[in-house]
C-alpha cells in the first residue's frame, strides 16, 4: 500500500476512535429513569421536585412521602435514608432533606410481600452500611 493509502486509513481509524470516545463521554453522565435501567448499578439523579420532565409527567403519588419520622422510631435512633416505592422501583431518599438520593433497579414486585409493604410505608435505614446491605441483598 502506498503512503497516501496508509494516511487515509489511519485518519479514518482516528476519526472513528474520536467519535466513539465522544459518544461514550456524552452518554456516561446521562440520567436514565428507573423504568429504563437494565443493570444492577445505582443511578444518581437530580431530586424529582427539581426535574421538569418528571414533575410534568408524574401522576399524584399514591404513597406520599411521610412528613415526619414516626415518634417511636424518632426517639430510638437517627435515620439517614428512607426506602420508598417510586414507579414500581425502590428509591432511596436522604433524610432530613426528603429528596431522592438515588434511584435503584430493585423492582418492587420481586420483593417479598412483607418487605413491599414496609417499603410502601417507608423503610428507614440508619446509615450507608444498612443501605448498601439492603441493595446487595436485592440486586443481582
Amino acid at each position: 500500500m502506498s503512503r497516501r493509502t496508509w494516511g487515509i486509513a489511519l485518519t479514518v481509524l482516528a476519526l472513528m476512535v474520536v467519535i466513539a470516545v465522544t459518544f461514550w463521554y456524552i452518554r456516561r453522565d446521562t440520567a436514565v429513569p428507573p423504568e429504563e435501567q437494565h443493570g444492577t448499578e445505582l443511578v444518581e439523579m437530580m431530586p424529582a421536585e427539581t426535574s421538569p420532565n418528571q414533575v410534568s409527567q408524574e401522576e399524584e403519588d399514591p404513597f406520599p412521602f411521610p412528613e415526619e419520622v414516626p415518634e417511636e422510631t424518632a426517639d430510638a435512633v437517627e435515620y439517614e435514608y428512607l426506602l420508598r416505592n417510586y414507579n414500581g422501583y425502590v428509591a432511596v431518599y436522604q433524610l432530613p432533606e426528603n429528596e431522592i438520593y438515588e434511584y435503584t433497579d430493585v423492582i418492587m414486585d420481586i420483593l417479598p410481600v412483607g418487605l413491599q409493604e414496609e417499603i410502601h410505608d417507608g423503610k428507614y435505614l440508619k446509615n450507608e452500611e444498612e443501605l448498601y446491605n439492603f441493595l446487595e441483598n436485592y440486586t443481582s
